[in-house]
């Protein structure tokens, strides 16, 4: 039986192009949304997708959309936009959905990094919104780390591993999340110092989550698929079946 779940996260062409063509014409789309319930901005959303991808299990797109896209009936425009909006929704989608899969996460094109770290803060600057937009979707999957990762016999290193990842990954966020962070690091750098680690470790970071996120999934579909072994009975063992009666008097009978 085919696996519907792992169909999501697998898009059907091997070759998915994000432009920076088309990340501006979904900043403008996104931008103009008036619905009653806005949508996330353009790095946002890039940067909940990337959440969602990494995720221990698989994320239904009807589940998904509602929050990235706002509600309301005038939320997206004219149908016509609708589907266009929908259309460069679902190619960001499968492009870092594949990057994932294939342990090549990058930022999407539209998301440029600003030399100087310090100016990479904040809900101005694309770093900031791609950070706030992961943090949002790491906390709309909590549960589901959490209850994945208690399945796990090395929970609590993976716990820590996880927690590390997710400060890295939110740390433009905003200074003032940065700075909680800063007080916790080793040596406790400055935050200027603790800015340019953070811009050099995100390649990293963004790998070591698709890691550990798409891991377990896979390490959990492949058991799902494993067939149960079958045990030999004896004929003269007691049947499997409870009857109290030896196994060739009983269903052995039809073996």
């Amino acid at each position: 039986m085919p696996d519907d779940h792992a169909s999501l996260r697998r898009p059907a062409s091997a070759a998915i192009e994000w432009t920076e063509t088309q990340a501006e014409a979904l900043r403008a789309a996104l931008g103009a949304q008036e619905g009653e319930t806005r949508a996330l901005g353009y790095c946002e959303l890039a940067g909940f997708l990337f959440a969602l991808a990494c995720s221990p299990d698989p994320v239904m797109p009807s589940e998904w959309i509602p929050r990235v896209l706002g509600e309301g009936d005038d939320a997206l425009g004219s149908l016509e936009d609708v589907q266009r909006v929908m259309d460069l929704v679902l190619t960001l989608h499968n492009r870092i959905n594949l990057e994932v899969l294939e342990r090549k996460p990058a930022l999407p094109a539209g998301i440029a990094l600003h030399p100087d770290p310090m100016q990479n803060f904040g809900p101005q600057a694309p770093l900031g919104q791609w950070a706030a937009g992961y943090a949002a979707g790491q906390l709309w999957l909590e549960q589901t780390w959490e209850e994945r990762l208690r399945e796990e016999p090395e929970a609590g290193t993976l716990d820590e591993t996880l927690g590390g990842l997710n400060a890295a990954l939110s740390f433009f966020t905003s200074r003032e999340l940065a700075e909680k962070w800063r007080r916790k690091m080793p040596g406790r750098p400055s935050l200027e110092e603790a800015a340019q680690n953070a811009l050099r470790a995100l390649p990293a970071a963004m790998q070591a989550l698709a890691d550990i996120g798409r891991g377990l999934e896979e390490a959990r579909r492949d058991c799902a698929r494993t067939p149960a072994r079958s045990v030999k009975v004896g004929r003269n063992a007691p049947c499997p079946c409870g009857s109290g009666r030896k196994y060739k008097h009983c269903c052995g009978v039809r073996s």
